[in-house]
């Protein structure tokens, strides 16, 4: 099929979808330790870090392609995702490194550590004080894996070659290693996990946009699904949480082909409203952790200890405080850095650059 001129409004609206699996995932999260402690944590949302991490491979195959080939393509593209990622990221770091020192007793999970910091500002995987693999803002954890993916997708261009053979390669190799990665191993080995093989479901899902070959496509996704089937079916001994896992895997990969196929249908007619909380979705990413749990520790001082309540509110107060954020922070401040720097212009294709923390 050729390439399509509508928009992407359902991926866009799949963006806001994940991010609010995880923001209930993690009000539940916030209640349980700073309200009730006898609820437990709704997990399932966690597969919201998934369905960004697909989504972030098929945006940037289908926003690339004028890319390929070219001579400064690969400096293009770089700079696209540093101006796209980095500045919020780092404001919203800083928020957390404040709350820190003004604060420190309503933080959790983390510790000040000058070198670790300094680490997490530069995307450099650490442990934290619990021996987690993860930054001094706990979310930045899969920014890890983005902006890995995002230097060899730089990488692909600055050589020349097909993006999808390069990163494809790069990604199993890294996938596979987790078979040998040992429970507590050096920060490093951080990358060695089957979850970056989403960057390759969604790069080729955003290609077979592009050519619409459909033996491309079947044979790709069936390379890529056999390899996460080697990995965590037969590498863990058809173990149920194996088992668990590639299915979650199919679920993921399928449910984003299924979106992409319905979008002829869905431009246009998705409410506004849905499509702004698209694009504020990484502003919701990186500052719900900084805003819900305020909630719970409000209630608790005016002595209202209902859970439901307490999630409820973690939830509207976490999508109403980043709707503010996107509008007068995230948005100037990208389009400011776009119009600053020859060649960027600002982008609206249902971009998932940021992925929400595993808990």
């Amino acid at each position: 099929m050729p390439a399509p001129t509508y928009r992407y409004d359902g991926v866009q609206s799949l963006r806001f979808v994940a991010a609010l699996l995880v923001v209930t995932s993690h009000a539940t999260l916030y209640t349980a330790e700073r309200l009730d402690d006898s609820l437990g944590i709704w997990r399932p949302g966690g597969v919201g870090v998934d369905i960004f991490f697909v989504i972030s491979g098929f945006v940037m195959s289908i926003s690339t392609t004028k890319l390929v080939g070219e001579s400064t393509g690969w400096r293009t593209f770089a700079l696209r995702r540093i101006v796209r990622i980095v500045p919020l990221y780092w404001i919203a770091t800083t928020a957390k490194l404040a709350t820190m020192l003004v604060l420190p007793a309503a933080v959790l999970h983390a510790q000040l550590d000058p070198v670790k910091a300094v680490a997490s500002y530069l995307f450099i995987p650490t442990r934290n004080a619990e021996g987690d693999l993860s930054p001094l803002l706990a979310v930045g954890w899969t920014l890890n894996f983005e902006m890995a993916f995002y230097a060899l997708f730089t990488v692909a261009l600055l050589l020349r070659v097909r993006p999808l053979w390069f990163c494809a390669a790069a990604l199993s190799l890294l996938a596979t290693a987790s078979l040998v990665r040992p429970e507590h191993g050096p920060p490093g080995m951080f990358y060695f996990d089957p979850v970056v093989l989403y960057f390759v479901v969604g790069m080729v899902i955003g290609q077979w946009t592009v050519n619409g070959s459909k033996p491309q496509l079947a044979a790709w996704l069936g390379a890529t699904l056999a390899l996460w089937f080697l990995i965590e079916v037969v590498g863990s001994g058809f173990a149920p949480h194996g088992l668990g896992l590639f299915a979650q895997r199919v679920g993921v990969s399928a449910g984003l082909l299924i979106v992409v196929l319905c979008e002829p249908f869905l431009s246009g007619r998705l409410p506004k409203p849905l499509l702004f909380l698209g694009d504020a979705s990484y502003s919701l990413y990186l500052f719900h952790p900084l805003v819900a749990p305020i909630v719970p520790i409000a209630l608790g001082i005016v002595g209202i200890t209902n859970p439901v309540v307490s999630i409820v509110l973690c939830i509207v107060a976490a999508v109403c405080g980043a709707g503010v954020i996107y509008r007068f922070v995230e948005k100037p401040v990208t389009r400011s850095l776009q119009a600053w720097m020859p060649g960027l212009r600002p982008r609206r294709t249902g971009t998932a650059e940021a992925p929400v923390p595993r808990r």
